[in-house]
């Protein structure tokens, strides 16, 4: 009998191991290492290849228009005589325009001013007769040009003592505008000209300044033209227009 007591404790102790080792929970199994994953090496974009250009234009402004600037001045010694041939020399004036072609619309005349010698301290004893001054300046323009002389004459009759005129163009914004896109087509073209004998083909404009880009430091007057043309009249306005263009190369 004590010779069996050996296996038997070893009996139990076998069924004990396999009974704790059913009611054991589970081992979590081990997930096997990750790699490391380096992302990709980021590419810097390629830049677009580009061509940077100028384009000068000339444009003229012919003298249409012509603005006189007429004063009229009349003395006495009462304000509401002053005041009536003031008046009179203005619609006097004013009809001698209108019988030349002259648009009422184009007659501004003006406001009256009155003084009065003896205030101001500038009277002379003939002064003292007629004391009150009043003066009135008119502006006249004239759409007309080639009827300049007529008017000058027509002035010259009334005995205008105190005149002067200037000439000046009424399409000023029409010319600049058409000189810029002119400077704009001239840089294309030469853009395009460049870009084939380089063996590209030229693409949009990315750019367009119609001053120039400090970074390009590009003077305007550095700028060439590449055609002039001569003014109609001598009378006119010399417009001169640079544009900087960018275009894509395709």
């Amino acid at each position: 009998m004590h010779s069996s007591m050996p296996l038997i404790v070893m009996l139990l102790l076998t069924g004990a191991l396999a009974q704790a080792a059913e009611e054991a929970p589970a081992p979590i199994p081990r997930e096997a290492p990750q790699p490391l994953l380096r992302p990709a090496p980021q590419r810097s974009p390629i830049p677009p290849r580009t061509i940077t250009v100028t384009g000068k234009a000339v444009g003229y402004i012919p003298a249409d228009t012509v603005i006189w600037t007429i004063t009229l001045e009349s003395t006495g010694k009462d304000v509401s005589d002053v005041k009536q041939v003031s008046d009179r020399l203005v619609k006097t004036l004013a009809d001698a325009c209108k019988r030349l072609g002259i648009q009422p619309a184009d007659i501004d005349t003006g406001l009256i001013r009155m003084e009065d010698a003896r205030i101001v301290g500038l009277a002379t004893p003939e002064d003292i007769k007629k004391p009150f001054t009043a003066t009135r300046t008119v502006t006249v323009r004239q759409t007309d040009v080639g009827r300049f002389n007529e008017v000058l004459e027509m002035l010259s009759r009334q005995k205008i003592k105190r005149m002067r005129y200037v000439f000046v163009g009424s399409k000023r914004e029409t010319v600049v505008r058409d000189t810029i896109v002119e400077a704009t087509r001239v840089a294309r073209d030469k853009a395009g000209a460049m870009a084939t004998v380089a063996g590209s083909t030229l693409g949009k404009p990315l750019v367009i300044n119609e001053y120039a880009p400090t970074h390009l430091n590009i003077p305007e007057d550095a700028v060439p033209l590449d055609k002039d043309s001569g003014a109609l009249g001598a009378d006119a306005e010399r417009i001169i227009a640079t544009v900087y263009v960018t275009f894509e190369l395709d």
